[in-house]
């Protein structure tokens, strides 16, 4: 074990186990197309990797205790029937083979679900509609209260037959018991409202009944909000009244999180919000209630130094690390010996996860939710091959780093003098320190790996000639798109956002961004560093950072009103003019002519498109050619690296 983690790699006693190390990995939003509930093999594929990788305890992602009211996502695992529990024995069999101990989290969704995709009704403690999903709700009924507090229970016991050292009670993030701890949410007037110890009712009764049915050798645990960010949302004072009851009512572990669906920046903690914004709050609870309570801190501990200082501190028990494993399961054992630089950085985009409709997945890491199937197909390659790469960005990269893992004799080719591609730029706007972690992992594989580099030189099709590969994978990346059909953007005063991020456009005091996604937003954010500034967002679309999750959208707009930032949407640029010195916009606005006057410079951030050039003309002349990333299609890190190595795989 390094020295420099002796707090995280410390062993830690429950009152029923003990775990190896601090280090819990808390549930996220694991789910598996097709699953009908079940656990299936691929679930249990992505769990072994992360217990493999060397993470102490394990609680699995939120499982549904009542149907159908309790989902939030048609493909969530249940746990409201005894033919669910052969899977769970089979996960959690798999979890211990490592000495790892696992809980699992029981959970109903309450208001916080889309019925017309998980399946009405939609109940709530009032019947107060999410300002988020907007489904309708209504309010639960005593009677229906009463047998939910039996369905948690039977969960437990099933979880209990399934192996499980614990299960969680999932009482935050806006969920059904989370409304009804919230005076936010929880407007009842019976005995399930009011002040808090009524609040707290539902979830004491929960606590009461599973002892009773599990017996004394389960551990219970609850996860609640230390802080739900909303008007008239529970504060940290109130979190704090609300563990000391908890635990006098039999809670034996309290997990700290925070925020709910119209606060969801305090629950995901995308990149805008800083590192570990939430450890206040689990260090509030632990004051609270004392050192014999274990507490758990969560939010954005996405590396070892921050979660040995969290600990370290003395003001928390263990530390979630949530992200940070999806994107590298082996992060525990690679800081435990020491190779912190082999660590692949999460850059909590927010991206990852599985978010209805799409499988789980994660941007950095191509392996997640096909554990199994990429780690057979990371076998040493039975012809060793000359590859040459052709674009240093992260699609070439990860394309490189793969087929040199596998045995390939790999050159990586680049224009520029330093690898990265867009990285660079995405590295300029503030929160996205990120990034050049994720660059710097790069480097350091790809220098361990022996990959040849060839940098400052761009390869043209005689090179790739002369040199004869095997293979030859092209990663050049695309170019700023400029729609032709728009007049007045060969203006002068008109840049691209690529312009801008590389310094090398003198901006006017207002300014205008053709393009709400977030390369134009987060362009906005890096204009708005000048306080002289100010910036005007011009979306076609309905709503502006489409592309990005409802919480990075939130944090970084919260951000962006503090200053002289707005956006317009529903309006699509016509044309570019000139009037008096200044630039004026002629848009479509809800299908209506308008001109919106006055501007310094227009910045397009519209998209790009594929610099295939090379790619195409390789592929007339040449068998083995690939083309990743967006010379092959534009989209995002993540299309480029899951290219990128679905390419290398393939080699």
């Amino acid at each position: 074990m390094s020295a420099e983690f002796e707090h995280l790699f410390q062993p830690f006693h429950f009152r029923t186990f003990d775990v190896k190390n601090r280090i819990v990995m808390p549930p996220m939003a694991i789910y598996i197309p097709g699953c009908e509930g079940y656990v299936r093999q691929r679930l249990i594929d992505y769990y072994e990797a992360r217990a493999k990788g060397g993470v102490g305890y394990i609680v699995v992602n939120a499982t549904v205790v009542s149907e159908p009211s309790g989902s939030s996502h048609p493909n969530q695992t249940r746990i409201t029937a005894d033919k669910y529990i052969p899977g769970f024995k089979k996960l959690v069999d798999v979890i211990h083979s490592y000495d790892v101990k696992a809980a699992l989290q029981l959970y109903h969704a309450g208001r916080q679900r889309y019925g017309i995709i998980a399946g009405l009704p939609t109940l709530s403690p009032s019947g107060i509609p999410d300002p988020v999903r907007k489904d309708p709700t209504r309010a639960i009924t005593v009677d229906e209260i009463h047998r939910l507090v039996e369905e948690y229970a039977q969960a437990a016991r099933r979880s209990q037959e399934a192996g499980f050292d614990a299960v969680e009670i999932h009482c935050a993030h806006g969920y059904l018991l989370a409304g009804f701890l919230s005076p936010y949410q929880n407007k009842r007037t019976d005995a399930y409202g009011g002040d808090v110890w009524g609040r707290t009712r539902i979830v004491r009764e929960i606590l009461a009944r599973t002892r009773e049915v599990v017996g004394e050798e389960m551990l219970l645990q609850v996860r609640i909000n230390g802080h739900d960010y909303v008007n008239g949302g529970n504060t940290l004072e109130d979190a704090k009244e609300i563990a000391r009851i908890l635990v006098e009512a039999g809670a034996e572990v309290i997990h700290v999180s925070a925020g709910m669906a119209p606060s969801g920046q305090y629950t995901f903690l995308p990149a805008a919000v800083r590192p570990g914004h939430n450890v206040y709050l689990a260090q509030g609870i632990k004051e609270a209630v004392g050192p014999d309570v274990p507490v758990i801190a969560v939010g954005a501990i996405h590396d070892p130094e921050l979660a040995e200082s969290i600990l370290r501190s003395g003001g928390v028990d263990l530390v979630a690390v949530g992200r940070a494993l999806f994107a590298d399961p082996e992060w525990p054992n690679k800081a435990s010996e020491g190779r912190l630089a082999e660590i692949r950085p999460c850059l909590r985009c927010s991206k990852s996860a599985g978010v209805w409709p799409e499988d789980m997945r994660c941007t950095v890491n191509p392996a997640v939710g096909m554990e199994a199937e990429f780690e057979r197909l990371m076998e040493t390659a039975p012809e060793p091959k000359d590859v040459l790469v052709i674009g240093g960005g992260p699609g070439g990269m990860e394309a490189a780093r793969i087929a040199a893992l596998r045995g390939h004799a790999v050159t990586l080719a680049d224009a520029n003098a330093e690898l990265g591609g867009k990285i660079h730029l995405a590295m300029v706007p503030p929160d996205k320190e990120l990034q050049g972690n994720w660059l710097d992992y790069y480097r350091h594989e790809l220098e361990e790996l022996d990959v040849n580099l060839d940098l400052g030189h761009r390869v043209g099709v005689e090179d790739v000639e002369a040199r004869d590969p095997d293979v030859v994978v092209v990663a050049t990346g695309g170019r700023p798109l400029i729609p032709d059909e728009i007049p007045g953007l060969d203006h002068p005063g008109v840049v691209t956002s690529d312009n801008v991020l590389r310094g090398e456009s003198r901006l006017g005091q207002r300014v205008a961004v053709i393009g709400g996604s977030s390369m134009g937003v987060e362009t906005a954010d890096f204009i708005l560093k000048d306080e002289n500034k100010s910036v005007v967002v011009v979306e076609m679309m309905h709503d502006v950072l489409l592309d990005i999750s409802h919480d990075a959208k939130l944090a970084l707009l919260d951000k962006l009103y503090a200053k002289s930032y707005r956006h317009v949407t529903d309006t699509r640029l016509k044309a570019v003019t000139e009037e008096d010195g200044q630039l004026n916009l002629h848009v479509e606005r809800y299908g209506l002519p308008d001109v919106m006057r006055g501007f310094d410079t227009v910045v397009m951030a519209v998209g790009v498109e594929p610099n295939d050039e090379l790619g195409q003309a390789l592929k007339r002349t040449r068998d083995e050619v690939y083309l990743v990333g967006d010379c092959e299609g534009s989209g995002d890190y993540r299309k480029a690296v899951h290219d990128g190595a679905r390419v290398a795989l393939s080699i």
